[in-house]
């Protein structure tokens, strides 16, 4: 046993080397230098997911969401709530949102650029200031106020990715936009995250037809419910392959390993995440109940 264990410990520990040098590399080749992210103007914000169980905790709780900055994520500008609490900052991660001619991702970005009135910080990667979607979005409304962050992704030994994490050089695994959306409010000086309609609850939503094909209902807060259907669970907009069972298992478990990543850095940056979710699978941070004032 004792052998077991010293091998275990030796073979994490050249793994966690291993992806620390592949990692510096990436930051060397992929990450820009120059990034600079706005800073906090207080100390708390609350994040919104797009789980069904947001609209429990915006009615339940109207005022806690009127009192402190709001950050929202992909299509939250389509809801009749993005002008209502007028949110400051909006963080979009997937790549198709700027190479995709998916309907609903050019609804949302003209709903952005339309419905917009207020000043907004936008945040995408900075691999999407190749696109002039989001270049023309900022030129047409000055509202908007685009900020670029690095996608790169650190794995390897926890110190040292901190440090490149702070540097905004490099950044967790962000399977989901909350992974960034989190790691964006840390990296902007918030001192206290509340985490709302996080529900993470697709493997609920599954389901594996008579032919074998995985298939999925996808559930957000907006929609209503003649909308929700089982469709085939594809891996891309435009991929017409589906997810096999083992696969979505594997892209799962690397979305909620992320929030772990960023519990470990909300430490090192003095910064408290609170999962205040009616309903949610994330496990990594303290569980609350929002208050009703």
């Amino acid at each position: 046993m004792l052998i077991e264990n010293i091998y275990i410990k030796f073979s994490q520990l050249i793994e966690q080397f291993v992806n620390t040098i592949i990692s510096l590399l990436k930051i060397i080749i992929l990450s820009k230098f120059n990034i600079r992210l706005p800073k906090a103007e207080n100390e708390v914000c609350i994040i919104l997911g797009n789980g069904p169980s947001l609209k429990t905790s915006l009615q339940n709780n109207p005022l806690f969401f009127k009192k402190h900055s709001l950050v929202c994520v992909n299509s939250y500008c389509t809801t009749k709530e993005y002008t209502l609490l007028k949110p400051q900052y909006y963080v979009i991660s997937d790549p198709s949102w700027w190479v995709s001619d998916n309907k609903l991702m050019l609804d949302t970005l003209e709903d952005l650029r339309t419905k917009t009135t207020w000043d907004i910080q936008l945040f995408v990667p900075k691999i999407a200031a190749k696109s002039k979607r989001f270049t023309d979005l900022f030129a047409s409304n000055k509202n908007i106020h685009l900020n670029y962050f690095n996608y790169t992704v650190f794995k390897g030994f926890p110190s040292i990715a901190h440090f490149f994490y702070t540097k905004n050089m490099a950044m967790p695994q962000s399977q989901n936009v909350l992974v960034a959306s989190i790691f964006l409010s840390i990296n902007i000086g918030f001192k206290k995250i509340f985490l709302v309609g996080a529900d993470h609850t697709w493997h609920q939503n599954m389901l594996l037809d008579e032919n074998n094909i995985l298939c999925f209902k996808d559930l957000h807060f907006y929609d209503g419910e003649e909308k929700i259907t089982y469709k085939p669970f594809k891996k891309g907009v435009h991929i017409d392959e589906t997810f096999k069972t083992h696969e979505i298992f594997t892209t799962l478990s690397k979305v909620f390993l992320g929030y772990f990543a960023l519990k470990e850095y909300s430490k090192y940056k003095q910064c408290k995440i609170y999962n205040a979710s009616e309903v949610t699978f994330i496990d990594a941070f303290e569980r609350i109940k929002l208050p009703n004032n």
